[in-house]
């Protein structure tokens, strides 16, 4: 295989050779060995032209192969050594682009040059050009310098997209010559130092491909250049640059590297006024820094350099000044930053929710690149609505509007993570889980539990949990068939979705209609399975969903004789060893102890029934008023009145009659002017037919006879031209004929062609006139059919259109004839139940008088039991009262719920849920120090009210027949008093506890302050919540001693009643004096810990009472004052001396004490200003500022030394 030259350099080289044949030193062999051979030629411009020819040999692809047999890769590389450059410049040149040429063209030449060791070489060539461009000597030419290093940097580039290659180009050493050229300026020539820059990036590109050449390249410091050219004008080396850090940004030492060369702000800057193509290589390079922590955390903490340009990407709606394609890459930015699940808090504070959701807003989903840039959406959402603040902000941003919008997109993937941002915005808000509920989104969600996709339908559940929280929301749930899919989500075989389905249960259930619908179900063995089960978890959850069952009576009803194996199970769990269990199985069986009535049939119609009930209720009526209007005038006044009011009546009906008679004589002349109006319209358009088709057949005949005419014209004037045509022609003849004669033969024949000639043109103009005649004709036939069809056509419409027209008159007279029809039957059917009123009112008037007149004659008898009827009256008064204080027993108890409801749900669980997250608002501790045993009441009073109202409704439904009894019911309050006990003892701890937090935790009252304005509250107050159950136990007693008041002792209620009454009233005194003990403990404690130094090891003891303190001098028995600012406490057994701690406000430094005994005595001390002295052990003598402080000090300890314990007497007496 031999090298080819083609025919213009073949030619150049013979002639060349042609020239140098002198100095050839081969003068046989193929013309690259005589090229090789003046190489070595003393003269130099031979020796240039030689290696130049080789080199443009190579320039021809089809040489790739020989040139490499033939050795031009190695001899190239001989003369691209570095050494040659100071001699023979040119050849390195050429040799250069020779080498150049052929890495170009193949890979195995590429490798060639490696395996040759050439990469070394050139790298060196590289490195000494580079000096010599900045300083060339002046016998070199400087072209020569550039091309050697141009064509050296090309031929890096073609060798480097080798793999093989670039494993052996990525050393320390050879980056170290890139980042030099990289480094190069040279302001003289601009172009110059672009186009070096330019090559020296693309060579270090390729060499980067190789994963392992990154460190190398970092550690050789190009990193810091290429950020550098970022900057530059030409937009092809930006670009080179944003691909060389994309490549670089894989490896954390890299990335650390940018960092520290502020490459994060400098590919921020690159996210403005750029083409969209550096837009979105450079976010792409930004989304491959943001993966790890310290990336992440460089951009959050630097904002105005990093993350507001990135958020400037971003369009303020939809589809204005930001593509498909940059908006999914700024997403995956987004996406990435909020990947640190401790940074997240930082990046949301930094303005980005209320971007997105501009961004996003409104996107349709029509291709692959929205649904990844809604995916990402919602999961950076999902992310970012984790923290509070964004949670809080949901609303009014428009978070849950999108998220809403986003549920109903079609895409599987998008509604999942659309539905796991929902489930992440709602565990703590009660506005945001009804604003989620307004816009539709429970049924959303309950529709996507019916997907394929568990993920989808596992994310649902958890947002369903969520909002069935909000009391709204549980009825929208019910209501969208949420009992169904939560008892499904249990009978699933999944873990997660049995656990999501049971949570979803124990909030449904606290719904009535949920709860009463879930047990007619047959829910309970659900219930049972749950109990019984080995998971701890489900059992927990069956024991709640139990506790909430058992609060309807009729749910307790069915639960304790219709479902044997429930309370066994609840029973079994009071033994568990997980306290939650064993706790809340305790609390069913209590719900399921409440009484219960024993039917419920017919209650529900009594729902409506209440309200009236009630509000009868509110009115007495004093027994005493009494009608002073005689009761015979008032009958006569009313007779006359019904009398009118009849004769109205029947004169109405008349009236009725006449004008419906009115109105059917007004249809019928109406229907018979239109019958006579559409017979008169018809004969005129019968005639109009008739006159047209005359007129028609009038025009038909004339045309006709037209036609006729014209065709007997045109043939008598054929025959006419026929007949002098052949006159012409004849004549002709004669005369040609006389002509022959004279003609020689000659020019007879010659005539006679011509007149051939002649006759043929004649009968051929004869024949196209023939035909233009007959085309004319042809045409006005056509022209004649296209009319008719026309008129018929014509003719076709306007019948139609009269038809169509009649069909609508008829039409629109058979709609008014029925609605006529009808009008007049509504009011036939007016008439006749109007007579039948009235033919009812006067049946009942007359059974009335009857019955009046009956009155009449039993009011003489009545007369004469006067007395008794007074004495009955009397009783129904008083029976009358006692149902008004059962219908206010049974308000303020429903409203007392309602209270306890609304703290529980609105504060308690809220806060409860926010003291797991991430940033609590409270701990656990404090929620139960405010809060105390609040959950337990409300459990026991629903029920309470739930007994005591189905009480009675049943007394209602059986038409109060027998006496109501409610004693029973209260009776069972006193199951309830562990916890209003703990409460009430707890309450001034709560309000101090709620008040202090108030103040000095900002969310706290920001959440407190939203809450309370939730129109739910009805401007309510928690702190006016909280003393509640505190006020209800008095409540109690008043209305129970009113309702005893108002019931006879006879009476069956009385005896449960005042049973009711003095065990609330005993239990009451307990816990009244069971609080002042725990104040007084309570005091106790806050002293001792007020208190430092050495205060008597017995000091905290169960007998002793704090009774007052105060600022009182105190000393030795001489009346000597010595310490400042001294607070002396009093106790019942004891006086104990301080002073006010000199660092810490409202502590103190303990000084003395002094012990009671029943030999203490208190004297004046007259010596000192309003002082007096304690003997005891040891004398104390104390001063007052006021002698009314000194009386009250004097007067306090007396009580306490008259109360001491009868023990400390005794043994003082033996003593």
């Amino acid at each position: 295989m031999s090298i080819q030259f083609d025919a213009n350099l073949e030619q150049q080289v013979n002639q060349f050779l042609g020239d140098v044949d002198d100095f050839l030193t081969v003068k046989t062999g193929t013309t690259v060995d005589k090229l090789k051979s003046l190489l070595a030629c003393e003269e130099k411009s031979i020796s240039y032209n030689a290696i130049a020819f080789l080199a443009f040999a190579n320039q021809a692809a089809v040489n790739k192969d020989a040139s490499r047999e033939a050795g031009l890769i190695k001899l190239f590389l001989e003369y691209c050594h570095p050494s040659k450059i100071i001699t023979v410049l040119p050849m390195v040149k050429h040799a250069s682009m020779g080498l150049m040429f052929l890495a170009n063209h193949s890979d195995a030449n590429k490798k060639e040059i490696g395996d040759l060791k050439g990469i070394d070489t050139i790298f060196e060539l590289l490195r000494d050009l580079l000096v010599m461009i900045k300083s060339p000597p002046e016998d070199v030419k400087k072209e020569d310098i550039v091309s050697s290093l141009s064509q050296s940097l090309n031929l890096v580039i073609f060798l480097a997209s080798l793999q093989s290659n670039r494993e052996v180009m990525g050393t320390v050493q050879n980056f170290l010559v890139l980042n030099s050229l990289l480094a190069y300026e040279n302001p003289q020539s601009l172009d110059l130092q672009l186009q070096i820059q330019e090559k020296a990036l693309s060579a270090t590109n390729n060499i980067c491909m190789h994963k392992e050449n990154k460190e190398n390249c970092r550690v050789a410091g190009c990193i810091e250049n290429v950020l550098k050219l970022l900057k530059s004008t030409k937009p092809s080396i930006q670009d080179s640059s944003l691909r060389m850090l994309y490549n670089m940004t894989i490896t954390d030492a890299n990335r650390e590297a940018i960092r520290r060369c502020k490459g994060l702000e400098t590919l921020a800057s690159m996210l403005s006024g750029q083409a969209e193509a550096l837009t979105l290589l450079s976010l792409k390079a930004l989304s491959n820094m943001a993966v790890d922590r310290q990336t992440i955390e460089y951009a959050v903490n630097n904002p105005e350099s990093v993350l507001q340009p990135i958020y400037s990407v971003f369009p303020s709606t939809y589809g204005q000044g930001c593509s498909d394609a940059l908006l999914d890459q700024v997403l995956t930015v987004i996406q990435n930053l909020v990947s640190e699940e401790n940074l997240i808090d930082t990046v949301a504070k930094s303005g980005i929710i209320g971007r997105l959701v501009g961004a996003t807003k409104g996107m349709p989903l029509t291709n692959t690149t929205h649904q990844s840039i809604l995916v990402k959406a919602s999961c950076i959402i999902s992310a970012l609505i984790t923290i509070e603040e964004v949670q809080q902000a949901a609303v009014e941003q428009g978070v849950i509007t999108l998220l809403v919008e986003m549920i109903q997109l079609p895409s599987a993937e998008v509604r999942r993570e659309a539905a796991r941002a929902l489930a992440n915005a709602t565990p703590y808000y009660d506005d945001v889980r009804a604003e989620i509920g307004a816009q539709g989104g429970v049924k959303l969600c309950v529709d996507l539990l019916l997907q394929a996709d568990k993920e989808l339908v596992k994310q649902a559940a958890r947002a369903l949990v969520n909002l069935a929280r909000n009391t709204h929301n549980e009825e929208k749930l019910y209501e969208s068939k949420g009992l169904e899919h939560s008892i499904r989500l249990i009978q699933s075989q999944e873990k997660d979705l049995k656990m999501l389905g049971t949570k979803l249960l124990v909030n449904l259930s606290l719904n009535e209609q949920a709860r009463i619908a879930f047990c007619q179900k047959g829910g309970l063995s659900i219930v049972v399975q749950l109990l019984t089960s080995s998971d701890p978890e489900l059992q927990l959850q069956g024991t709640k969903i139990a506790t909430n069952l058992a609060i309807s009576g009729r749910n307790r009803k069915v639960m304790n004789e219709q479902a044997p194996d429930l309370i066994p199970a609840l029973k079994a769990l009071t033994n568990s060893t997980v306290s939650d269990i064993k706790l809340q199985s305790e609390v069913s069986l209590n719900n399921l102890a409440f009484p219960y009535e024993a039917s419920y049939e017919g209650l529900d119609q009594m729902e409506d029934a209440m309200p009236i009930f009630m509000q009868s209720s509110q009115y007495e009526r004093d027994d005493d008023d009494e009608d002073d209007e005689d009761e015979a005038e008032k009958d006569e006044r009313r007779r006359q009145e019904e009398e009118e009011l009849r004769l109205a009546a029947e004169k109405e009906v008349e009236e009725r009659k006449r004008i419906m008679q009115e109105e059917v004589k007004r249809i019928e002349e109406r229907r018979k002017a239109e019958h006579e109006k559409r017979l008169q319209e018809e004969q005129e358009l019968r005639q109009k037919k008739e006159e047209a088709e005359k007129l028609r057949l009038a025009q038909e005949a004339m045309e006709k006879l037209r036609l006729e005419q014209e065709a007997a014209a045109a043939a008598e004037a054929e025959k006419l031209r026929l007949a002098e045509e052949q006159r012409i022609i004849k004549e002709k003849e004669a005369a040609e004929q006389e002509r022959i004669k004279l003609l020689t033969e000659q020019q007879k024949q010659k005539e006679e062609a011509e007149a051939k000639i002649a006759l043929e043109k004649a009968k051929k103009e004869e024949a196209e006139r023939l035909e233009k005649l007959e085309a004319l004709r042809l045409q006005k036939e056509q022209e004649e059919r296209i009319r008719k069809e026309k008129e018929i056509e014509a003719e076709r419409l306007r019948v139609q259109e009269e038809e169509r027209l009649a069909k609508e008159r008829q039409a629109e007279e058979d709609r008014m004839r029925a609605i006529e029809e009808e009008k007049l039957k509504l009011m036939e059917a007016e008439i006749k139940q109007r007579e039948e009123d009235i033919r009812r009112q006067k049946v009942e008037e007359e059974e009335r008088r009857k019955r009046e007149e009956q009155e009449k004659k039993l009011k003489d008898q009545q007369d004469k039991a006067s007395q008794e009827s007074a004495r009955l009256a009397q009783e129904a008064a008083r029976a009358q009262k006692r149902t008004h204080i059962v219908q206010e027993i049974m308000q303020v108890e429903v409203n007392y719920v309602k209270n306890l409801t609304l703290m529980v749900r609105k504060f308690l669980h809220p806060l409860a849920q926010l003291s797991t997250s991430k940033r609590p608002l409270l701990t656990p501790d404090r929620i139960t120090q405010i809060f105390s045993t609040i959950e337990n009441i409300q459990n026991h009073n629903s029920i309470f009210s739930d007994g005591l109202t189905s009480r009675i409704k049943r007394w209602l439904a059986d038409n109060k027949k027998d006496h109501l009894i409610i004693g029973d019911i209260f009776q069972k309050i006193g199951g309830f008093m562990q916890d209003y006990s703990k409460y009430i003892n707890n309450y001034n701890q709560s309000i101090k506890t709620y008040n202090e937090t108030r103040k000095t935790n900002l969310p706290f009252a920001q959440f407190i302050k939203k809450v309370e304005s939730d129109p739910e509250l009805n401007d309510r107050e928690l702190e006016n919540l909280l003393i509640t159950p505190v006020q209800q136990l008095p409540r109690y007693i008043m209305l129970i001693q009113d309702l005893i008041r108002n019931t006879h002792e006879d009476h069956p209620d009385y005896k449960p009643l005042t049973e009711a009454l003095d065990k609330i009233k005993h239990i009451t005194s307990i816990i009244n004096e069971k609080k002042r003990d725990a104040e007084d403990a309570f005091a106790m404690l806050q002293i001792h810990q007020q208190v430092h130094g050495k205060v008597p090891n017995n000091f905290v003891a169960p007998h002793r009472k704090f009774i007052r303190e105060g600022a009182v001098h105190f000393g030795s028995s001489s009346g000597s004052f010595k310490d400042k600012d001294p607070i002396v406490f009093l106790f019942n057994d004891m006086v104990m001396m301080t002073i006010k701690h000199p660092n810490k406000p409202n502590e103190y430094k303990y000084r003395y004490s002094c012990q009671f005994s029943a030999t203490t005595t208190i004297e004046e001390l007259p010596s000192v200003n309003n002082g007096f002295i304690i003997k005891s052990n040891q004398w104390w003598s104390f001063s007052c500022s006021t002698p009314q402080e000194k009386s009250s000090w004097v007067e306090a300890i007396q009580k306490s030394l008259s109360n001491l314990p009868k023990e400390s007497k005794v043994l003082a007496s033996k003593k």
